[in-house]
């Protein structure tokens, strides 16, 4: 994932006692999958109980450290990027720090190779006395059209805006308390609180608009710099920045997967499970998921967003919820559901189990497909292989495990008067999940 690979792209620098990933809530159990699976037990992980763009986030983050790290130097990496020479990443890592403990707030400029209007730039003004490789920062610019990025391209001291962003704890903490106020009191309000099922935090964070980082400060910061980094880099923000970086066949096409192709140019296919098969398109992406299929012109991929939050609008379930959902005993896959029943593929992992839990609204039938699953229902415990079942009632105690070597695979039927994920009492979990998060 990308994440792992910021993770790996890290650790030669920063340790793991000193790393921590923030994130939204629905994505806490994927992440300690994936923390869990590395090994990177001493890695800590902040959440958010909604997106709201990186200044809550990294205030959030910053809240979290404690006044006992008060003129720590915190650093902000996205993990959208790849970096194919990470060296240069270290040296510019290295000069940020001294900028940082200097009193400023720090960005990493890219060095420009091309014209291009996805990215946001950076303009560097004069030198910073005393100092080899850091620019006071003049400002930023959003996308800009084709004509103006040809030209920034020419234009001495723009750099494209990385995202990437040091600076000491305490002198962001200022500057985040001068020009963001109300979000500063708020959060710090909250972290006082305790984040754990901190209803203030999900309150103050319903009523925020998106605010960037560079938006909500260091556009208005008098101390902003720059450090200049010739990184081998893309940031991954949408499909056309995944085509752009990989490499491409004769006629110009990356295609992933199970596909067959006639005569297209310049496109990226990506159906990693079902064939998809294209017939003369020229500058086109298709996705293919268990979720949706996306199909758009190369050029209007970042209007994505648009779909997404027309699907929220409508409240489309395939805005809130995957068919596949990762957690940290393996995944569940949604098979067919429809009134009063619901069907699910369940994958639990060598020596991984789910909650002890109950259900109000809904009984439960498993069938084992593959492996060992040891069963708990009510106080009995059983041991089941491939071919058999079992039956869980209403309102009973019950608990999946794997005891074995290989995965368990099961398939579930549930039937009731409500299937939502929410309908779970945790008893027992061995990840330190609330009873009020979703699926077992």
């Amino acid at each position: 994932s990308l994440l792992h690979s910021t993770i790996e792209r890290l650790l030669p620098k920063i340790p793991q006692s000193r790393l921590a990933v923030v994130s939204i809530a629905s994505q806490a159990d994927v992440i300690r999958l994936e923390l869990h699976r590395s090994g990177w037990h001493d890695i800590q992980l902040w959440l958010e109980p909604l997106g709201r763009d990186t200044a809550p986030a990294v205030g959030l983050a910053a809240l979290l450290m404690g006044n006992e790290a008060n003129s720590e130097i915190m650093a902000v990496f996205p993990t959208d990027h790849a970096i194919k020479n990470p060296e240069a990443l270290y040296s510019a890592i290295d000069q940020g720090a001294t900028l940082a403990q200097a009193g400023y707030l720090v960005t990493f400029g890219i060095i420009t190779t091309k014209p291009d209007t996805n990215h946001s730039y950076i303009k560097a003004e004069d030198l910073i006395d005393n100092q080899k490789y850091g620019y006071h920062s003049d400002q930023f610019l959003e996308r800009p059209g084709s004509a103006r990025s040809i030209y920034l391209l020419h234009e001495d001291g723009y750099y494209w805006n990385s995202g990437i962003f040091m600076f000491r704890r305490d002198v962001f903490l200022e500057a985040f308390a001068r020009y963001l106020p109300s979000l500063y009191t708020a959060l710090a309000r909250s972290v006082s609180k305790g984040l754990d099922q901190s209803q203030s935090l999900v309150d103050v964070y319903q009523n925020l608009p998106n605010i960037s980082l560079h938006d909500g400060i260091m556009e208005r910061a008098t101390n902003a710099a720059v450090v200049p980094v010739d990184l081998t880099w893309g940031d991954l923000d949408d499909w056309d920045d995944i085509y752009e970086l990989f490499p491409k066949d004769e006629k110009g096409n990356i295609m992933v997967g199970k596909t067959l192709d006639l005569d297209s140019r310049n496109s990226f296919v990506f159906s990693p499970n079902r064939l998809a098969a294209t017939i003369g398109l020229e500058d086109v992406v298709v996705v293919d998921s268990p979720d949706a299929l996306l199909v758009c012109h190369r050029n209007r991929v970042q209007e994505v967003e648009k779909i997404v939050a027309e699907l929220s609008q409508r409240q489309m379930v395939e805005s809130v919820q995957h068919s596949t959902v990762e957690r940290p005993w393996g995944n569940y896959t949604i098979i067919d559901s429809g009134p009063g029943y619901q069907v699910k593929h369940i994958v639990v992992e060598p020596g991984e189990r789910l909650s002890l839990q109950l259900h109000r609204h809904r009984a439960e039938y498993w069938v084992v497909v593959q492996g060992l699953a040891l069963v708990t229902i009510g106080i009995d415990r059983r041991l089941l292989v491939r071919n058999q079942s079992v039956f869980i009632p209403v309102e009973t105690v019950h608990r999946l495990e794997n005891p074995g070597s290989e995965a368990v695979w099961l398939i579930e039927v549930q039937t009731g008067s409500y299937l939502g994920e929410d309908d779970i009492v945790r008893l027992a979990d061995d990840y330190w999940r609330s009873s009020k998060e979703s699926m077992n």
